[in-house]
């Protein structure tokens, strides 16, 4: 009979479930031993910001002449000249820096999107000052001396200058 109640017994138990993890949530939280979790910030890029970089800002007497770049594709740019439509795209406004490009930006919309547009440091390289100068060639330290001498040969006489006589024309 004893046999029969336990066979009953496991006959009619419930197999086990996984504990809900809501029932665990307020002991995690509290926990001292938990490293909270912290909330990401995340930008939301426009496709303005996504494909656009600013090229150029030209204070102009109008205003400015704005160039944007595409950055997938650098031939296709967009420009701002007060007076003249930029098709689709729009200026709104203009904040530039004359002492630092990072914080130069550009406000501009296109149909329902707004979105301000920076340089792109990782794209663009700055050209240094002297851009208009050839460069300047270093010459290391064993061209100036020339090599070692070899023992038991004599050092190469220099070349002389090859001189060149152009005949007098006749008059």
């Amino acid at each position: 009979m004893l046999a029969a109640v336990c066979l009953a017994d496991v006959a009619a138990a419930k197999p086990p479930e996984k504990p809900n993890i809501a029932q665990f949530s307020g002991l995690i939280a509290r926990s001292p031993f938990t490293i909270k979790p912290t909330p990401d910030i995340v930008k939301a890029d426009s496709p303005l910001e996504r494909d656009w970089m600013l090229g150029s800002i030209r204070p102009n007497g109008n205003g400015y002449s704005v160039t944007l770049i595409h950055k997938k594709n650098r031939k296709e740019r967009i420009r701002f000249i007060p007076g003249f439509s930029s098709g689709e795209y729009e200026l709104l406004k203009v904040k530039q820096d004359s002492q630092s490009s990072e914080n130069s930006q550009v406000l501009i919309r296109k149909g329902s999107q707004e979105a301000w547009i920076t340089y792109d440091e990782t794209l663009i390289k700055v050209r240094p000052s002297g851009a208009g100068k050839a460069p300047v060639k270093k010459v290391s330290s064993t061209a100036k001396r020339g090599s070692p001498p070899i023992p038991g040969r004599t050092a190469p006489k220099k070349a002389t200058p090859r001189v060149r006589h152009v005949p007098r024309s006749g008059r």
